[in-house]
């Protein structure tokens, strides 16, 4: 494999293998402006082919333009011919890039959904937008076009079409168990230039001032709580490097997340993985991340109920059990594991026996 240099196109190929099988479609891949966007894509790709899993990668650089999904369809279609036979399986990462995959025509489909792709993208006010609604819902029917779904989440499984749910496998993003781990809490603060007494609550999110977010929400917990065990700090994290997000986790003492809608949040399980504790409003699969997790808390959307949880956390910091809780289902390698499997279903012939010796 050989990384292609990236130029100012809306759609290329960013990565490449003579021998590779599978080509892997996505609109969201980290580079140096946004080290963080799509990140879990990268790293997916990167334990799949630790199992031996050759692949290309075609960037559709849709946040640049929305022209980019009609170019990457007309090219996908040009490619029906150009790649005929080179491809067992397309593996789209996002229903706006499924759309447009679905032109490359002969390899099967099959399609990772996000979250918001699929239940839509709620305003200020927690109703879901017009526009995203209506994108939500052209996404949930074509899905019965793909041979096959991943949703990240039990409730986004639940919204697709009945046809769909039986072809739809639910498989949250792995996390890397070798990096995220958990450092010495007093280390991780001088490192990064923290005061040891210091209370101080995450809340990390790629794009935190977006309003499903609700980053006002943990600002006004914070402010609350703050009247109780004093002076505490909200840190948001935007664009921290992705390798230096275990050491944010080890230093902090909490993870706080608000946001109204999720799939199955990374963020989340990398702070799980680095036994912070977390408070977190219910969305996507985080009621079952936090269940046997402790001290963590599941709270309404509510100002105060957040604030009395996270009194609970501070007045005695300690680490949570997370990674005894998510390990053995949600590292990498057992997210991959599953993953290789599907492939096994949709290459065709010969593609269980293939993969299966690959994988081990």
């Amino acid at each position: 494999m050989r990384p292609v240099s990236k130029d100012s196109s809306l759609v290329d190929f960013i990565e490449r293998d003579p021998g590779a099988d599978v080509l892997v479609v996505t609109n969201m891949w980290p580079d140096q402006e946004r080290p963080v966007y799509g990140i879990f894509v990268k790293r997916q790709v990167e334990s799949m082919r630790a199992r031996g899993v050759r692949c290309d990668v075609v960037y559709i650089r849709g946040h640049l333009s929305s022209r980019a999904y009609p170019i990457a369809a007309a090219r996908f279609l040009l490619g029906s011919v150009a790649w005929r036979g080179r491809y067992r399986l397309v593996h789209a990462h996002a229903g706006e890039t499924a759309l447009a995959a679905r032109f490359l025509l002969g390899p099967p489909l099959l399609v990772s959904y996000c979250g918001d792709d699929v239940l839509g993208d709620p305003a200020d006010d927690g109703s879901i937008t017009r526009g995203s609604g209506l994108r939500a819902a052209v996404i949930r029917r074509h899905a019965a076009l793909c041979a096959a779904t991943i949703t990240k989440s039990r409730e986004m499984h639940d919204r697709l079409p009945s046809r769909v749910r039986r072809s739809n496998t639910v498989l949250p993003n792995g996390v890397d168990g070798s990096l995220f781990v958990v450092h010495d809490r007093d280390e991780a603060r001088r490192r990064l230039g923290w005061d040891a007494d210091e209370r101080i609550v995450l809340f990390a999110a790629t794009k935190p001032d977006i309003p499903r977010k609700r980053r006002w929400l943990a600002e006004a917990a914070c402010a609350e709580a703050s009247k109780q065990v004093g002076a505490l700090r909200l840190h948001v994290s935007g664009l921290t490097p992705p390798d230096e997000m275990p050491l944010l986790m080890s230093a902090a003492d909490c993870l706080l997340h608000t946001a109204s809608l999720e799939g199955s949040p990374n963020t989340v399980k990398e702070a799980l993985m680095c036994n912070l504790p977390v408070v977190a409003t219910p969305s996507g699969d985080i009621p079952d991340l936090l269940s046997g997790v402790s001290p963590s808390y599941l709270c309404e959307h509510d100002a105060m109920e957040l604030a009395a949880a996270l009194v609970s956390v501070l007045a005695e910091p300690s680490r949570s059990n997370g990674r005894a809780c998510i390990e053995s289902e949600l590292s990498a390698s057992a997210v991959a594991s599953r993953l290789l499997d599907i492939y096994s279903q949709h290459m065709g012939a010969g593609g269980h026996a293939t993969l299966a010796a690959v994988g081990g």
